[in-house]
């Protein structure tokens, strides 16, 4: 056992992911210590939308290598002429989920009240079409409030069919169970966001500062390369800051540039719900995501390999995964998404795959296709942050997602925990 774990980490990526708890039936058992604050069904979180139409967001600061995407590599894609998917197995890949604020960003507005990533804030406004469970700890501070993922928790790994439950194997000797195959699909989509950049340094965005999670004696190029966007938003008073992930950028030229005000000012008067401070900017950030398909080659069918029937045939099985993709690229300002379809090279074997197709989509047009609504989301959100910031004192909350979808059953719980709780359970995993 040990001799195998050694093995592992001298494969970064593998060992990193693979370290995440996968569980089947609860992520979290609730004991006499902790008090319940509310219990939600799908039907009481349906009726949470508010009206966002004053809500304001703006950015505060970028950090991180952001560089161009490499388009002589996506033209040359295509079920004619698929690509290997390259495998960057000793790069560090990080999780957006429970790393550390920058401390200068902390004191940089005082004015903030809550504390979040874009891929927690995700994995809440997406708890309706969520069959597995996962749960959040958050922490309240006076007025802030932080919340983040537990450690080694499976939050934001990215998921396989997980609108499917008929077909969900748990057997991990399998290479097709629930756990190999979202290890399988969170290293694919690492690996694709690297793959698709034109890395040089004319093609490097220059308004940025340094990557706040590199360690002094990285190389940088073995840390990923992506900009970390942190945005304000307002809703209705509540300050909260978001962290999110950009994948790349896209310099506009002039008539793009008009172009893209022409059309901010058509949103704007249609639906005037965000404050968008990127307007006369020269360039666009970009999402690379990456769907792929594990028991079957079809994405290399040259006769059905069209990018808009892939994604709604995807919607079916994956609309959990479309969703959130469209709620992250929308939460870090990123107009247009890159989606690679990606298949295994031999079925039996998850260890080499081929790109198939890259197809661009607009993040507001993934949105529609996946009927999200932001009023529930941010509804969703705003009523649990309510319900911590108005409890009676400081302390531990545990916000858990239940097994399963059903209208009547209960969905999502808030616990008010000890706040020994956390440490016990970092130190139990440390063992």
């Amino acid at each position: 056992q040990q001799n195998q774990k050694r093995g592992n980490q001298g494969n970064k990526n593998l060992y990193q992911v693979s370290q995440q708890r996968f569980n089947v039936t609860q992520s979290i058992q609730p004991d006499s210590t902790w008090t319940p604050l509310k219990d939600f069904n799908k039907l009481t979180l349906e009726k949470l939308g508010i009206d966002i139409s004053k809500l304001k967001v703006v950015n505060k600061a970028i950090y991180g290598n952001i560089y161009q995407i490499n388009e002589s590599f996506e033209e040359e894609v295509s079920p004619y002429n698929p690509k290997l998917l390259k495998r960057y197995e000793n790069m560090k890949f990080y999780g957006n989920t429970n790393t550390p604020f920058d401390s200068e960003l902390l004191k940089m507005d005082d004015s903030v009240n809550i504390y979040t990533t874009d891929k927690i804030l995700a994995v809440i406004m997406t708890c309706m079409y969520n069959a597995h469970p996962w749960h959040l700890k958050i922490k309240k501070l006076g007025d802030k409030i932080f919340i983040e993922k537990m450690e080694n928790s499976e939050v934001d790994m990215v998921t396989v069919n997980e609108s499917d439950n008929t077909s969900t194997i748990y057997d991990d000797s399998n290479i097709n169970s629930y756990k190999n195959l979202n290890i399988e699909a969170t290293l694919i989509n690492e690996f694709i966001k690297e793959q698709i950049l034109d890395i040089k340094e004319e093609t490097k965005f220059e308004d940025t500062k340094p990557n706040p999670f590199k360690d002094d004696e990285d190389d940088d190029n073995e840390v990923e390369h992506l900009g970390y966007v942190y945005r304000l938003w307002n809703l209705e008073g509540m300050k909260i800051l978001v962290r999110s992930q950009v994948h790349a950028y896209n310099p506009l030229s002039i008539e793009e540039k008009s172009e893209s005000e022409e059309n901010e000012e058509k949103e704007e008067e249609e639906e005037e719900n965000e404050e968008n401070e990127e307007k006369n900017q020269g360039y666009e950030f970009i999402n690379v995501f990456a769907l792929n398909e594990f028991d079957k080659n079809s994405y290399l069918n040259k006769e059905s390999n069209l990018g808009a029937s892939l994604i709604k045939k995807e919607l079916k099985n994956n609309y959990l995964k479309l969703a959130k993709w469209g709620i992250l690229s929308y939460l870090g300002g990123v107009k247009n998404l890159k989606i690679g379809f990606v298949t295994r090279k031999d079925v039996k074997s998850n260890e080499k795959h081929v790109i198939s197709t890259i197809y661009n989509l607009g993040t507001d047009d993934l949105l529609l296709l996946t009927n999200f609504s932001k009023n529930i989301a941010w509804g969703i959100f705003k009523e649990i942050i309510s319900l911590i910031k108005n409890y009676k004192e400081d302390g531990s909350f545990i916000l858990m997602k239940t097994f399963g979808e059903s209208s009547a059953k209960s969905l999502l719980k808030l616990y008010k925990v000890p706040d020994s709780y956390f440490k016990n359970q970092e130190e139990n995993d440390d063992e």
